[in-house]
């Protein structure tokens, strides 16, 4: 992680112990990278602002339920909204996630 990234991190409003359980959730389900993006991301977010995150996955990744069931259980009142990131996604939503994203694990 360079520097930027940790600068964009430190900004973000999220619980330490919050973006932890994201990390290792990310290295049980050998997840190529999560990243924070939309509100919390950028910076322009309400207290009661949802969660949302970009979960890259290796090719044949079959554990998205099991992983969205642990994000769902975590320690949070925030709503969590998770959508795989696959390479025929939409380009467009792919390219603002890497603009405005802050990357939580890799």
């Amino acid at each position: 992680m360079g520097l930027q990234e940790v600068v964009k991190l430190l900004a973000v409003d999220l619980d330490d112990k919050l973006i932890r359980s994201i990390r290792e959730l990310g290295k049980k389900y050998s997840v190529k990278k999560i990243v924070l993006f939309g509100s919390r991301a950028r910076g322009d977010n309400r207290s009661t602002s949802d969660i949302d995150l970009a979960v890259y996955t290796l090719p044949n990744f079959t554990s998205e339920g099991t992983l969205l069931s642990k994000l769902d259980d975590l320690n949070t009142l925030l709503k969590i909204d998770v959508i795989f990131i696959a390479p025929d996604n939409d380009h467009h939503l792919i390219e603002k996630i890497e603009k405005e994203g802050v990357v939580l694990y890799e």
